[in-house]
């Protein structure tokens, strides 16, 4: 019963109670889950929803299964799918919606992974959702190169037996060479498939057959695009082919790396080199990292080239010494001994008084 008094309405207390708990529930961001649609904020949760998709699980039934409000929740984040209602779950509107906007939410619509359209819509936006389709699509070539194109990794959920599939094989290579790791054997010995995953990739070459990793005009190919790591992977023989390494070496003196232990030990191979780049002196032979006249224009290039002379270099005083008068820094990779030698640190550090940091304790009070 409603009465007044003074003018005023009077409303027993109960009644007052319900209208305030029932605006104070409008006005809250957590609703009861039997919350009816008529307490809903539209504006605020269209609002939270639009923030963050996957504030959908936290909201009551009515708006779960409110086709708008879903939709603003699937545009913000498609993992949201996931707390929709169930007759939303099956919408196939909703259902792509989600998928644009995050093709791993093909994990939450189990109804749909044999759906072929559907599981397209997923794998444009994530290849790798591929891995929740049936048995059957992930056989199908052209709905698993769709994938493929969109991330490489998706191979490993491609059925094996398209790996097998040189026209299939030979599509995703060209979308990326790193499709090649999951090719047969037999189309790892295909040199023009192989060549294909080269020219975008030298490291191709670890992926195909004993067989292609020997052939010369391919590997030449491959050195005259600038790639000389290629020859990391080439067969031995072209490894000791000169021809083959001096055409690397033009690009990098670190392509003697890749040398054989003969074409190491070629003078004017390992004069190349050092040229293009001095710490290629790491992988001169022995016999020419004891060279003096190798060894010093090496290491005016860079000091650090000295570290990979011969121990016997390292410690020849004469040599040293020349060394550390172009750049006292040098003193860094001479032996102990000659760093702990007065006359040549003192020489080290008139060139660079940084040099002194090399000495012993011992000796840098008598430089300082």
């Amino acid at each position: 019963m409603v009465g007044k008094y003074r003018g005023k309405v009077l409303v027993p207390y109960a009644k007052r109670r319900e209208l305030e708990e029932r605006e104070e529930m409008r006005l809250s961001d957590n609703w009861p889950e039997d919350t009816p649609m008529e307490l809903i904020d539209d504006i605020k949760v269209r609002y939270l929803l639009g923030a963050n998709g996957l504030r959908l699980k936290e909201m009551p039934l009515v708006v779960r299964h409110c086709r708008e409000f879903v939709e603003v929740a699937l545009q913000q984040n498609g993992m949201a799918v996931g707390y929709a209602g169930r007759e939303l779950k099956a919408d196939r509107e909703l259902v792509e919606l989600a998928l644009r906007q995050t093709g791993e939410a093909l994990q939450l619509l189990e109804d749909f992974w044999d759906e072929e359209e559907v599981v397209l819509c997923a794998v444009q936006s994530s290849g790798c959702s591929l891995r929740f389709a049936s048995e059957a699509l992930r056989r199908n070539p052209d709905l698993c190169l769709e994938a493929v194109r969109q991330d490489w990794q998706a191979m490993e959920y491609c059925d094996p037996v398209l790996h097998s599939d040189w026209d299939f094989m030979t599509e995703a290579i060209r979308s990326s060479w790193r499709c090649l790791s999951f090719a047969h054997p037999d189309i790892c010995n295909d040199k023009e498939v192989v060549r294909l995953a080269l020219r975008q990739s030298w490291l191709a070459m670890a992926q195909a057959s004993a067989n292609v990793r020997a052939q010369r005009d391919l590997v030449a190919e491959i050195l005259q695009q600038g790639a000389w790591q290629a020859l990391l992977h080439a067969d031995p023989s072209l490894q000791d082919d000169r021809g083959l390494v001096e055409s690397a070496l033009k690009h990098s003196g670190l392509a003697l790396s890749c040398a054989s232990t003969r074409l190491q030990d070629d003078e004017e191979l390992v004069v190349l080199a050092i040229t293009k780049e001095a710490m290629a002196l790491e992988h001169a032979s022995e016999r020419l990292r004891d060279r003096e006249d190798l060894v010093f224009p090496a290491v005016q290039a860079d000091r650090r080239a000295l570290s990979y002379a011969t121990e016997r270099l390292r410690g020849n005083f004469d040599f040293v010494m020349r060394c550390v008068e172009c750049d006292g820094m040098v003193s860094e990779f001479a032996s102990d001994e000659l760093r702990a030698n007065e006359e040549i640190m003192t020489a080290a550090v008139k060139q660079d008084w940084r040099a002194v940091n090399f000495a012993p304790p011992s000796l840098q009070s008598k430089l300082t």
